[in-house]
Parts: structure tokens; C-alpha cells; sequence
């Protein structure tokens, strides 16, 4: 593998973004940095037919070039295509991904490219966001901002949330929107055939996702932590179709679709899975698990309250659980299978001998 020079490739991935575009290009312009940082933007236009690669051009091109913007196309819809191509054109030490939606702070990069220069063990780093709307935000945002990578990261502990603290994420996984990433980490995913359990959306089409998470486990796979820092701010822009109960519900509920993909790299860093049978015991466990948060949180008093005072956010909650464990019975050979891929893409890395 070939060692890359020290600096960032800021990736911008971006399916039909001609609306949008110019506004996140102008902000990667005006980064301020204390010392000389190397840094290019790369554009990867995702299936567009708008005209986003264009614009892309003209709009850098206004706001005075200040490094070295390079467009290509990927065809084939999905945002984890995207994100490859983007990647092996990339030619610094390290990546941030940036959606055509996101508006980075004028210190991103500095800040960004501080912490990964500091610690080599960091694999990934995320920040937070706010959003920004089109049109006034709607009454049940606030409820909701989490499904749309806005707000501050949070960790699960004692039962209950609570924003998470500076520094080594451990078992918890960030939003991609803004993520640095050292690219010898996917080139190390390369060598070992990496392959993702996720295509990414497809516009409006498919929200179903969860590469951003998957990307947290192969990376801490690899042996790198996933960090926060609560210093890398972005404003996350919502259009107006973005804020439709329709589609917001769509969002909500994309993630049971993922859960089974999710369980099988959790399964493979932090389960004891020993032959193929502690494997199917894993995954009984794994649902009968699944079973009991389901069933605590429909028979809590705060649920029966919710049913009687119209707490829509909790009711879906419960509805979202059932979905998990319905698509976790229905689809259990395939998340089976799931589980062996990602146990072959550890024991590879790992340079054993694979399960069966």
C-alpha cells in the first residue's frame, strides 16, 4: 500500500444536489486554517439528472477555487457506490465525508485535521450537528432530529440517553455526515475484500441505511477507534420534502431493515462465538434479547400513558421493535448468513482460520 501525503479529501457524494450543492462547496471554501493543511474536494454525482456535476464546477469556480475540485460520475444509484469511487480517488491521508446538505464550520478542517494528526489510534471522528431548514421546521422535529444525523451524539447509559463525552466512542457509532476517516483504512478493507452488507439510499426511493454504522464497526475490526468531538460543528440543511410526516416516517423506520446487518458486526466484535452452533445460539439470543426490550417498553407505565395521551414518538418506538423482531423471524437465515460474512471478514483480518 502506498503511503499517502499528509492532508485532507474532503468527499461530497451527491444524487440530484443542483439545489444544494453550491452552498456546501462555499463553505469548504471559506475554511480558515492557523498552519498550512493540503486538502481537495471531491465530487462524486450519484445517478444525478439535474445537472449537479455542473453546477458543482461553476459554483467552485465562483467562490474562487481554493484547492483542487475533481468531479466523477457513478451510475449506479446507491450512496455506498459513491463513496467507493470517492474513496479511491482520494489522495490524502485523510477523508472527510461531507452530503450535499451539510454546511461545515470555517475551523472544520483544522479542527479535524488536528485530532487525527494527534492520534494515530483514531480511525474515524465525528462531530455535531444543528439543522437548518427551508421553510419553518415543523412542530415535531425536535422528536424526530436524531433519525436526520441533527443534534448532539448521544450514549445510551443507565437506561436512558444522554449526549456522549469527548473522546473514544467505544461501542457507540457516529453519523457519516462530516465523519473524518483515514483512507488507509479503507484500503486496508480493500486488501481483505471487503464487502458492505448496504448499498446506501437512493434518493428518496430507498432511505434504508446504516453504512454510516457499519463503517464505526469494520473500522474498530481493524483495530482503530471511533471518536467524538463535540468541537466539529455542522448545520445540516432540511428541504422541505424532507420534513413531511410521510417521509419522516419513512426515515424512522428505515433502520429496522438494518438491525440484523448491525447485530452481525456486534455479534462479531464483542460476541464468543466459537463453532457454527455458538453462532445460531448467538443469534437466539440476540432475539430473545430484542424481545425483552420489546416487551418492557409496551408493558412500562409510561407506554400505557403514552397510548392514553397521544406520545406518538413512544408509540412508534413500540412499533418499531415489533417491526425489528418481525423482520429478524422472517428474514433469520439471511441475517444467519449475515453473521458468518462478517465472522469470515474478522477471522481475515485477523489472519485465522474462518468458522464454519
Amino acid at each position: 500500500m502506498i503511503a499517502q501525503p499528509v492532508g485532507v479529501s474532503f468527499l461530497v457524494c451527491t444524487y440530484n444536489g443542483a439545489a444544494r450543492i453550491a452552498e456546501t462547496l462555499a463553505c469548504l471554501a471559506h475554511q480558515v486554517t492557523s498552519t498550512p493543511i493540503a486538502w481537495e474536494v471531491i465530487v462524486v454525482d450519484n445517478a444525478s439528472t439535474d445537472g449537479t456535476s455542473e453546477v458543482a464546477k461553476r459554483s467552485w469556480e465562483q467562490v474562487g477555487a481554493p484547492a483542487s475540485l475533481r468531479v466523477f460520475s457513478e451510475p449506479r444509484p446507491g450512496k455506498n457506490f459513491a463513496v467507493e469511487v470517492a474513496f479511491s480517488k482520494a489522495q490524502y491521508l485523510y477523508a472527510c465525508i461531507v452530503d450535499d446538505d451539510n454546511r461545515l464550520n470555517p475551523d472544520y478542517l483544522q479542527i479535524g485535521f488536528d485530532q487525527m494528526q494527534a492520534n494515530p489510534a483514531i480511525g474515524m471522528l465525528g462531530g455535531r450537528n444543528s439543522a437548518t431548514f427551508e421553510g419553518n421546521p415543523p412542530s415535531w422535529f425536535n422528536a424526530f432530529q436524531h433519525c436526520y444525523a441533527v443534534g448532539e451524539q448521544i450514549d445510551y447509559v443507565g437506561g436512558a440517553f444522554q449526549p456522549l463525552r469527548e473522546g473514544n466512542a467505544g461501542r457507540n457509532v457516529l453519523w457519516g455526515a462530516g465523519m473524518f476517516v483515514r483512507t488507509d483504512l479503507w484500503h486496508k478493507l480493500e486488501e481483505v475484500g471487503f464487502a458492505s452488507l448496504f448499498s446506501g439510499r437512493q434518493g428518496t426511493k430507498n432511505l434504508t441505511a446504516g453504512e454510516d454504522d457499519e463503517l464505526c464497526y469494520v473500522a474498530q475490526l481493524l483495530g482503530y477507534e471511533v471518536w467524538y468531538s463535540s468541537h466539529l460543528y455542522l448545520q445540516h440543511h432540511m428541504t422541505a420534502g424532507r420534513l413531511t410526516p410521510a417521509y419522516r416516517d419513512k426515515l424512522f423506520y428505515a433502520s429496522v431493515w438494518s438491525a440484523g446487518r448491525l447485530g452481525a458486526y456486534r455479534n462479531a466484535l464483542w460476541g464468543r462465538v466459537k463453532s457454527k452452533d455458538t453462532l445460531t445460539i448467538n443469534l437466539i439470543k440476540d432475539f430473545i434479547y430484542m424481545s425483552l426490550g420489546f416487551l418492557k417498553h409496551v408493558l412500562s407505565i409510561k407506554y400505557i400513558k403514552a397510548l392514553f395521551n397521544g406520545d406518538k414518538l413512544y408509540i412508534k418506538y413500540g412499533w418499531h421493535q415489533l417491526l425489528t423482531l418481525y423482520d429478524f423471524v422472517r428474514n433469520f437465515s439471511r441475517i444467519k448468513e449475515y453473521y458468518k460474512s462478517v465472522l469470515d471478514l474478522k477471522y481475515k483480518i485477523q489472519g485465522t482460520a474462518v468458522v464454519h
